[in-house]
This record gives C-alpha cells, structure tokens and sequence, in this order.
C-alpha cells in the first residue's frame, strides 16, 4: 500500500513538472520586442478578440470582435500593429522598416479616426560618436528634427528638437552603481526637472523605483518570489510625503496579471481576476476577466469580458 501511494506521488509529481514550462520572463533590458510583450518562442503574428458576457449565469457574450493585431519579424522586432475600436474597425496602424542589421529606419504611424499620419525616420547614424539623427513628419506637412546624443550604456544624454528654426534641448544625467545598473536618471527641460531613481535585489532585480517631477511623486514597489517578479504596489506620494496606495498587482509565474486592486484614499475600491488559458509555448491564448466592486459593496467577483488569442509562429 505504502509502494502504491509512493508510486502515485512521483508520478503526480513527473505530471506536474512536465506541465511546468522552463520558460522566464524578462522585466527591463528587453532584446527584442517580443520579450517586452512577454511572448514566448518564435511568434510571427497574433490577433486578439474580445467578447463581453452578457449573462454570467447562461455563460452568453456578445459577438467577439478583434481588438489588437500585431506582427513579428523573424529576429521578434515589431513588423506592424493595428489596433481596433469595439466595433472592430480599424482606428491606428504603425509599421516598422528596419535593415538588413535590424536597425528601425523608419516608422510610419496612421490614425484614422482623426485623419493623421506621422513618419519617424532616421536620417543620420553615428555610431562611434554614439548620436544619431531622426524627422518626424506630420501629414506631410510639419517636420520635427531630433539630434540625440548617448552615453555608453546607451541612454539619452543630450536631446536637440529644432522646429522651423526654433530649438529645444533636454539634457539627462545618470548615476550608476559599481556593477554598472542605473539608480538614478534626471531629465531636465528649461525650468522643469524629473527624477527616477532605483533599488535592486541580490539576482539585479529592481525592487523600488520612485519617480519624482515638480508636480506629483510616485513609487512603486517589486515584490519578488524564486527570481520571478509576483507582485507591484504602487504609490503616490504627497508634498507632504503622505504615502497613499493606489494599486497592486499580481501575477503569475510567467508573468500575466492574475489580480488587480485599485485603490481610493487607500481604500479598496474594485478588484478585477484573470483566469487564463496556455498554449504549448506558455503565451496565453484565453483569458477571462471578473471584476468586483467594492464601492458597490459587491459580494462576489462577476465575469465581465473574454479575450482570445490567435497566434502564430514561424516554423
């Protein structure tokens, strides 16, 4: 009887890992613009669709109408996007144009619920120097020219906006700590100055990040659990220096949100779960989302909306 329960232990725990995946998520110093979507392995496109529910009890929704499309080049940088309003018509598109090294040449932005299209290019490359020129065009029209200037690290140093002749200039500093991570960056642009500053764990991990302006100050807080980050606080902070609770955030193991409280003077005010659905990579595919008001002195969480995920991959 003992081999018997034994046997089934190691056997429930062979099935629990090989249904584990040995993926992790990156949190900043994203390569590619599939890590920064937290997408797993190769994907090329996917389109996603939403349905409200109409009936929690008869499990009914509304029509499913596509909401996000995006595609991929094979090296997982950004090809195109287009995002949809609720009707499913298509309200912005943006492609990337890159070379044959994967550098973004230039991105061409269309919206078309206010007839708008803007065209980022790059004009100049240095990389010796480490600047680098760009235009931007709007309708056609009104061009914008930025010299950007950058440090080793490649962050902004030195920001120069020339509009029909009249110039602009935002300049940063940065500090860094002895194993070369950021903890503090200011951006100063004539009188107005921001200050982002940052704490790090043990595994390099940022546990606080407090961003601090002339107008408002905000923390936020990291916590994490065997290397993975579990959960964000966030915080606003008054001249006072009064502390108040705005949100937090769960999530899972790869990094989706299972659970979001917002807050209202520090007091709970509705909380929304996410229940999802994998495919063999580890990208979600369904995610059902429930939403309880606490204001409304709500006693149970109500499924409110699905979103499916169409996705595919190069082979």
């Amino acid at each position: 009887m003992k081999r018997t329960i034994h046997l089934i232990l190691i056997l429930s725990l062979f099935i629990s890992c090989k249904n584990e995946l040995n993926i992790q998520s990156k949190y900043s110093d994203f390569e590619t613009d599939l890590e920064a979507r937290n997408l797993f392995g190769k994907v090329k496109e996917f389109s996603q669709f939403r349905a409200n529910i109409k009936s929690s009890e008869k499990k009914e929704t509304e029509k499913s109408t596509i909401n996000l499309k995006e595609v991929f080049t094979k090296n997982g940088s950004l090809k195109k996007s287009e995002y949809f309003d609720s009707f499913g018509k298509t309200q912005q598109t943006t492609e990337n144009n890159y070379d044959e090294k994967g550098n973004l040449l230039k991105t061409i932005t269309l919206n078309h619920n206010y007839p708008k299209k803007m065209v980022e290019e790059l004009i100049h490359s240095d990389s010796l120097n480490r600047m680098e020129s760009r235009i931007i065009t709007i309708n056609d029209t009104l061009n914008y020219q930025f010299i950007l200037n950058f440090d080793q690290f490649d962050n902004i140093k030195r920001q120069l906006k020339i509009e029909n002749k009249d110039t602009m200039i935002v300049n940063f500093k940065y500090e860094y700590d002895s194993k070369k991570r950021l903890i503090k960056s200011e951006q100063l642009e004539k009188n107005n100055k921001s200050i982002n500053e940052f704490k790090y764990n043990e595994n390099g991990n940022v546990i606080e990040s407090i961003f601090t302006s002339d107008f408002f100050k905000f923390k936020t807080v990291k916590t994490y659990v065997n290397k993975r980050l579990s959960k964000i606080e966030n915080y606003s902070i008054s001249k006072e220096l009064k502390q108040e609770l705005e949100s937090i955030t769960e999530f899972d193991n790869y990094y989706n949100p299972i659970s979001k409280k917002t807050y209202q003077n520090s007091e709970l005010n509705r909380e929304t779960k996410n229940e999802y659905e994998f495919d063999n990579n580890g990208n979600w595919i369904k995610k059902t989302v429930y939403l309880k008001e606490h204001f409304a002195n709500s006693k149970k969480f109500i499924p409110i909306y699905i979103e499916n995920r169409e996705i595919k991959y190069w082979k």
